[in-house]
């Protein structure tokens, strides 16, 4: 599917950001550690999600930036071919490294760990699609969404210390969509309306409609773990 974007990156389009919103220090008491151990998903905005500039995706037009992409640009999704951009959202963070909780450090994910052609960051919020036999067995469904922080140390996975200056990019469609990053890593772009599940018949349920599952913290480790045991 993905073999016309797979041979060559665009070129470089610059575009003025659509929305820029500077956060001060990013890490200034607001983050926590501690996760909703409900099932459900996080609302979009979170300081810790968000795509980071660099990252590329794939469009109609090739490989671009994720910062370079705006509004009504077609995205090539997982499920439903390609997508119109509703909206895209630039924001940069001023890190204060010294003072991010570790929990809060982004993920360097090395080449080829999930699908990804090189070696790339994302922040520990930032949901992905996860495709594994212990998904199956454990959830009934292959494909799960996992927060990038329960991927630390999986597959070389770790977390690094953040840059003092990170820009970030939110995706958003009309629905739910999950998009081509760097080559077949799979993020996760949620629309703005959430729903909360909180019982496995409800998860079931909504899955059945086409809404990913997101998995708790306890849950992803539990997955993570189940993968790590499966080689």
């Amino acid at each position: 599917m993905l073999q016309s974007w797979m041979g060559g990156l665009s070129d470089f389009r610059a575009t003025i950001p659509f929305a820029f919103a500077d956060r001060g220090n990013a890490w200034d008491g607001t983050f926590s550690a501690a996760k909703d151990a409900s099932m459900g998903r996080n609302e979009p905005g979170s300081v810790a999600e968000g795509l980071i500039a660099g990252s590329l995706v794939a469009t109609d037009l090739g490989w671009l930036p994720v910062e370079d992409l705006r509004p009504g640009d077609r995205v090539v999704t997982f499920d439903h071919g390609m997508r119109p951009l509703k909206s895209v959202s630039v924001a940069t963070l001023w890190t204060a490294a010294q003072e991010a909780p570790r929990a809060a450090w982004p993920l360097s994910i090395p080449a080829r760990a999930l699908g990804n052609r090189t070696e790339m960051q994302v922040l520990p919020e930032q949901a992905l699609l996860i495709e594994s036999d212990a998904a199956e067995t454990l959830y009934g469904d292959a494909f799960t969404v996992v927060s990038a922080g329960a991927l630390d140390g999986y597959r070389g996975i770790t977390r690094v210390p953040p840059s003092r200056e990170i820009t970030t990019v939110t995706l958003e469609f009309d629905g739910d969509e999950v998009v081509y990053v760097n080559g077949t890593l799979l993020a996760h772009c949620p629309a703005r309306q959430t729903e909360t599940v909180r019982t496995a018949e409800e998860l079931m349920a909504w899955g059945s409609h086409g809404t990913y599952q997101r998995l708790t913290d306890a849950q992803s480790r539990r997955l993570v773990a189940a993968m790590h045991a499966a080689g």
